[in-house]
């Protein structure tokens, strides 16, 4: 099923890093709050402290502190089931 027939109209959402190790690039994904897995974009930070400053600045202008868009972040990597990565294209 494509992610896009599982979406509710006004799914939330957050920024996440990619949590690789923490002096490596960081890719910043999309994570949904009912949903496993994420979807990948082209947003990168050099390392994962500027890539958590970023999702939090990008997350509080959804409504999100950061405690909320960790705990989004948390469920998406332990539920996702997905075949393969868990990534949506």
């Amino acid at each position: 099923m494509a992610p896009t027939s599982i979406l509710p109209d006004n799914p939330l959402y957050a920024f996440v890093p990619a949590y690789d190790p923490a002096d490596q690039p960081q890719q910043i994904r999309i994570v949904f709050e009912t949903l496993p897995g994420y979807v990948p974009t082209a947003l990168v930070a050099l390392n994962l402290a500027d890539a958590e400053r970023l999702c939090t600045k990008l997350n509080a202008r959804l409504g999100l502190d950061r405690d909320a868009w960790m705990a989004m972040a948390a469920h998406a990597m332990r539920e996702s089931e997905r075949p393969s990565d868990g990534v949506w294209h």
